[in-house]
């Protein structure tokens, strides 16, 4: 396992754990979620100068899907390590929209530069692979469309259908013989330079949580410490429902109230 793994994995891991601390109502669960974002944000970000700098000169129109993956992943897993820490980007919704649009064109490339590579070594590969890509594709869709919920739930469903051959064949360690390679379909997702085994293992993640908490089985992700009403304001701003009034917004103004509110308290 190269360096790159061993800390996206140290990254995933703490983030895992500030799930299940926010989910136990620890305030400090948010923090770590931010931290492990803001490190991914980082890492991908570094990947892609590095890879510029390494291939400057033999890097082709190819190669250009693969450096934008590098670079939306980069100010997706941004925008989440802001929101988890409460940090109000301007348009924040819109950008993340925009993030999710364009990955969704990206995937879109990638997901058939794959397909057609491997349609005619291995046909039942390629579709397999095709319904994995068009899987990532929908989920995309799903959390772009987060404030409708109905929509989102529905599309995030209809991902989970379309990934069905891809669970059937990694549930039966199904080989595919790849020139004269024997390969499964786990290891090849693996094996690609692109970042659609680790954003498949968010979106399945993500939606699993989702459904184990609409069925009340597990608690929801809470921070204790930030009220609703707060957190629906800063919503409001980003989304572009909301103008500031006198140079302020309105979750400006709550925060600023709670906190001289807070101190008083302490030196009561």
């Amino acid at each position: 396992m190269n360096l790159n793994r061993v800390i996206q994995s140290i990254f995933i891991m703490l983030a895992v754990v500030g799930v299940f601390a926010a989910m136990a109502r620890n305030a400090y669960g948010f923090d770590f979620i931010g931290v492990a974002c803001l490190g991914l944000a980082g890492m991908f970000m570094i990947q892609l100068v590095w890879r510029v700098i390494s291939e400057y000169g033999s890097i082709t129109r190819a190669d250009i899907p693969e450096l934008a993956e590098l670079f939306l992943l980069s100010l997706l897993t941004l925008l989440f390590g802001l929101r988890a820490f409460y940090i109000y980007v301007d348009y924040g919704e819109l950008i993340y929209n925009g993030v999710c649009a364009l990955q969704m064109v990206v995937y879109a490339f990638i997901g058939y530069k794959v397909f057609e590579g491997t349609r005619n070594s291995n046909k039942t590969l390629a579709t397999n692979l095709g319904f994995f890509y068009v899987s990532i594709l929908l989920f995309l869709l799903s959390i772009a469309l987060r404030s409708k919920a109905a929509w989102s739930l529905g599309l995030g469903v209809l991902a989970l259908i379309t990934a069905f051959p891809f669970f059937i064949s990694v549930a039966r360690q199904k080989k595919f013989e790849v020139g004269s390679k024997s390969i499964s379909l786990l290891q090849f997702i693996m094996a690609s330079k692109n970042k659609a085994g680790l954003l498949f293992l968010f979106f399945i993640s993500s939606a699993l949580f989702t459904g184990l908490n609409y069925w009340g089985a597990i608690p929801a992700i809470e921070n204790v410490e930030r009220p609703k009403d707060y957190i629906e304001l800063i919503n409001q701003a980003e989304s572009g429902k909301e103008k500031p009034v006198d140079g302020q917004y309105q979750h400006e103004k709550y925060k600023a109230a709670i906190d001289n509110f807070l101190k008083r308290h302490e030196k009561k």
